[in-house]
């Protein structure tokens, strides 16, 4: 049982292709100055940053995901009790958003948890005069999706703390955790049916 003032936890996941800038936004983010980065991701990295407002505290727990094809099943196992996942392409790089629709989305229906806040995210907005996706399309594809949808910058801080903002907040709304409680009863109940299912099973056996 938590005590009263212990902190809740979040798990955050990135994922998206490399070079969409996954581990700049987050370094933004959590320290407040731009990290341009120009290696790319071996497997995952994680960070941790306490939210509050109102008095009421999360620890975000994120976790920053290789985007290259020798990583991708390995990030599958970051889905696992991810209640906030967002999927970053890079603005300026069509197929980038195109791998959303043709990847990354589709293994957050098959891996991820069934009640989760998911967020389309279109980085380095401050090269809008270059971009190869519109906001129009990024928009009208999260609202198919029912995503929530952001465009920041991590270069220039544009959106960063308000797309976090926005996302705890959601996790910490009651409705959402009360799904999210439920959930987790209803899991806990079939392992254990399971578990004396495998028992019995192995009791009637003969010798």
């Amino acid at each position: 049982m938590k005590k009263r003032n212990e902190i809740p936890d979040c798990k955050v996941t990135l994922i998206g292709d490399s070079g969409v800038g996954k581990s700049s936004i987050i370094g933004r983010y959590v320290t407040g100055i731009f990290m341009e980065n120009d290696t790319s991701t071996a497997g995952a990295n994680f960070t941790q940053k306490t939210f509050e407002k109102d008095g009421k505290k999360v620890r975000l727990n994120i976790w920053d995901t290789a985007g290259q094809e020798k990583y991708r099943a390995l990030g599958q196992n970051f889905y696992k009790d991810s209640y906030i996942i967002c999927i970053v392409y890079d603005v300026t790089s069509k197929q980038s958003f195109k791998d959303i629709k043709e990847i990354w989305y589709p293994d957050v229906q098959k891996y991820g948890e069934k009640y989760h806040i998911i967020s389309i995210v279109g980085n380095k907005c401050d090269k809008y005069d270059v971009e190869e996706v519109t906001e129009e399309d990024a928009q009208s594809y999260a609202e198919e999706i029912k995503a929530k949808f952001f465009l920041v910058s991590a270069l220039n801080g544009n959106g960063i703390d308000r797309m976090f903002q926005t996302l705890a907040e959601e996790f910490l709304d009651p409705d959402f955790k009360e799904n999210i409680k439920s959930e987790r009863e209803l899991m806990n109940s079939f392992e254990l049916k399971k578990d004396h299912f495998k028992k019995k099973k192995h009791h009637n056996k003969c010798c």
